[in-house]
């Protein structure tokens, strides 16, 4: 519904944004972990199709940041923002073909 209603989209978890963008965006190309656990758990009108659904699990403990690995806010496309370490951004925009 969401999508539906919305021009843009933010992504919290634990009190914290982490992905903003048009809704358009967020659901086509969902970056952060968190993001695409939480549009993975979206039912599907179909039960053929939910029956094989693969629900993605989020494990906060895999970011793996550190003094020298923390994470920012940065604009990873134009008007798509994300919460994401350094290594991160790198790995999303390989991810996204920049």
């Amino acid at each position: 519904m969401v999508k539906y209603i919305s021009d843009r989209v933010a992504v919290m978890h634990q009190g914290k944004i982490v992905e903003l963008a048009n809704s358009d965006e967020l659901y086509a190309h969902a970056l952060h972990p968190y993001t695409k656990s939480l549009l993975s758990a979206i039912p599907l009108p179909d039960p053929r199709s939910e029956r094989i659904r693969k629900r993605i699990t989020y494990d906060y403990e895999a970011h793996n940041y550190n003094e020298s690995n923390l994470p920012e806010w940065v604009e990873i496309k134009p008007k798509h923002f994300i919460y994401a370490s350094p290594s991160e951004v790198v790995k999303y925009k390989t991810e996204l073909g920049i």
